[in-house]
């Protein structure tokens, strides 16, 4: 096989594989149910990024201080309509 051939073959390869749908580009029929463990600022970020994608079902938090806990049950309210177990 020379150069030219090769670039020939690369380029039709290229674009029948760039014709083909993602792999991952398919939406779920359920949510993912998710749990957070930590209600800190870090959680909470990940937490709400999760809640934007449309794909997740908040269904517990869980955190050792209460009033943190308290104070994240109460911005997810606002966020989301589900009643995640504490």
């Amino acid at each position: 096989m020379n150069r030219r051939s090769f670039i020939q073959k690369s380029i039709v390869a290229g674009t029948a594989f760039s014709s083909l749908p993602l792999v991952g580009a398919t939406r779920r029929l359920a949510p993912y149910r998710t749990a957070l463990i930590g209600s800190g600022w870090w959680g909470m970020n990940i937490l709400r990024e999760a809640l934007a994608s449309g794909e997740c079902k908040l269904t517990a938090l869980a955190d050792v201080d209460a009033n943190q806990l308290k104070k994240a049950t109460e911005m997810l309210a606002s966020m989301t309509s589900d009643k995640p177990k504490t």
